[in-house]
């Protein structure tokens, strides 16, 4: 039964531990310029007072049990006393107060004070007080200027230690009105170290060693967008269990460190430039993990308007059928290009440079062409107008149903269809063969290149999804060609 007992009051003394109650206290925090604050501070001060406070308090709940309270986690709409922050420290049966706050004065580093009036045991203040200064100095770099007490401020900020029931102290972290600490002061990377400092020196001070879980597995995309005309990359990740933060980065190197979202657009890209990323998820507990789709690459996007290109028109034969070849001078920032046919759209969304132009050309006609280069930003036409061509006689024509050239034993069927079409053509040599599916605009529907075999090619032709109507079916290989008309029903 004794060893029972012992047992239990042990247990209670460790769940009393760890269920310790922290309160932080960023200093100010009423208005955001001197001239709104009743206590003449800075933004600087404002700012950096919040924001390592709640850096703290996530350190802290990413891997201890601890309860934490903060007097204020905004700026506020109304001052609170000296009197009243310690009177809410009281209210929550605070076991450790820290006061966080920004000096002035044309010094340099960082210093903790404590306040022993009233209390009959000093020796928990000024340890807890003398623990934080040490942590403050190692991992911010500071200069130690004192840990000391000194009542002469209690009417002022340090009234919040006299007033407070809990073991307290109060930590100014840097000078806001000196150069090389306001630049430390406005730092992320720094803030994360002056509460890493924080949370350390609670750990040691209560005894206690807090550790969590490695951050869960999650995924990353890395989408490249236009922002008007402005060129970027969209990161957006799945959330991590476990973690606070994230890590980006960009071509193996670290990029933008404690991002506690699950989104970063990283505007500073070059259009045409390929870029790497990858991210890593993080904790208190000093455990990473990279996201668990490896490392992506991602090349943003030209996002202006395009720009000036010229059109030619080459008359030409493609075997014994009259073309005409339309090519044309990339347009900056152009994704596709919009081809108009006598004053018609007749082929949309083209990409590349050319584009040979067979369908319904007739020797001795006169063609005309202009064209639009096309991205998400707007369109640009050709800068030299339109453009006019005669088609020339490129030998007889093929009659419709009749080969030139041509194969034997050739089989279509069923035709009309309306679902697959049977190809079917003997005595052909073992070369390649390009079928091209045409429509009455003139614009491929489908094309492939198949691979007789033994002399024979037989081909399954998918219609299903084809609007009703006719097309050209148009088959060649080598110096054979032969064109069949298709029905969709």
């Amino acid at each position: 039964m004794k060893k029972i007992t012992t047992l239990l009051f042990a247990l209670i003394l460790g769940f009393a531990a760890n269920a310790q109650i922290i309160v932080l206290d960023p200093g100010h925090g009423y208005g955001a310029t001197t001239s709104d604050n009743p206590d003449g501070r800075t933004a600087t001060e404002i700012e950096t007072s919040l924001e390592v406070g709640l850096r703290t308090r996530n350190l802290i709940q990413g891997s201890c049990s601890w309860t934490v309270y903060m007097t204020r986690t905004t700026n506020l709409n109304s001052w609170i006393s000296v009197t009243q922050r310690a009177t809410m420290s009281n209210n929550w049966n605070a076991d450790r107060l820290l006061s966080i706050h920004c000096n002035a004065g044309g010094g340099t580093g960082t210093e903790t004070f404590y306040c022993t009036a009233d209390d009959t045991n000093t020796a928990p203040d000024i340890a807890f007080a003398q623990k934080i200064q040490t942590d403050m100095v190692s991992y911010g770099s500071w200069t130690n200027r004192r840990c000391v007490e000194d009542n002469s401020f209690l009417a002022y900020h340090l009234g919040v230690l006299r007033y407070s029931s809990a073991t307290a102290c109060l930590n100014e972290i840097g000078f806001v009105d000196t150069t090389s600490d306001a630049a430390k002061l406005t730092s992320s990377t720094w803030r994360d170290s002056f509460a890493s400092a924080y949370f350390n020196a609670f750990k040691s001070n209560l005894g206690l060693t807090c550790s969590t879980s490695a951050p869960g597995a999650f995924t990353l995309t890395a989408t490249p967008e236009c922002n008007g005309s402005a060129t970027r990359v969209r990161l957006n990740w799945t959330a991590s269990t476990n973690a606070t933060s994230y890590d980006i980065y960009r071509n193996g190197a670290l990029y933008a460190s404690s991002i506690t979202g699950t989104q970063y657009l990283n505007t500073a890209v070059t259009s045409g430039t390929a870029y790497t990323y990858y991210v890593k998820a993080k904790n208190a507990g000093s455990a990473t993990t990279n996201n668990s789709n490896g490392t992506l690459s991602a090349t943003p996007p030209a996002c202006g308007a395009p720009g000036a290109f010229t059109v030619t028109l080459t008359p030409t034969c493609s075997g014994t059928t009259s073309a005409i070849n339309v090519t044309w001078t990339a347009s900056a920032n152009a994704t596709t290009y919009d081809i108009y046919r006598n004053g018609n759209l007749y082929a949309p969304d083209v990409t590349g440079t050319s584009f040979l132009n067979t369908y319904l050309i007739n020797a001795g006609s006169t063609y005309t062409y202009s064209m639009v280069a096309k991205n998400s930003a707007g369109s640009t036409s050709n800068s030299n107008g339109t453009r006019s061509a005669v088609a020339i006689s490129c030998g007889a024509r093929m009659a419709a149903e009749s080969p030139v050239n041509g194969f034997e034993n050739l089989q279509l069927y069923p035709n009309p269809s309306d679902g697959f079409v049977n190809l079917s053509v003997e005595n052909i040599a073992d070369q390649k063969v390009n079928l091209m599916l045409v429509d009455t605009n003139g614009r491929i529907v489908l094309e492939s290149n198949v691979m007789p075999s033994n002399n024979t090619l037989s081909e399954q032709i998918d219609i299903r999804n084809l609007a009703t109507g006719m097309y050209i079916l148009k088959i060649t290989t080598g110096n054979k060609e032969y064109i069949r008309k298709v029905v969709k029903k």
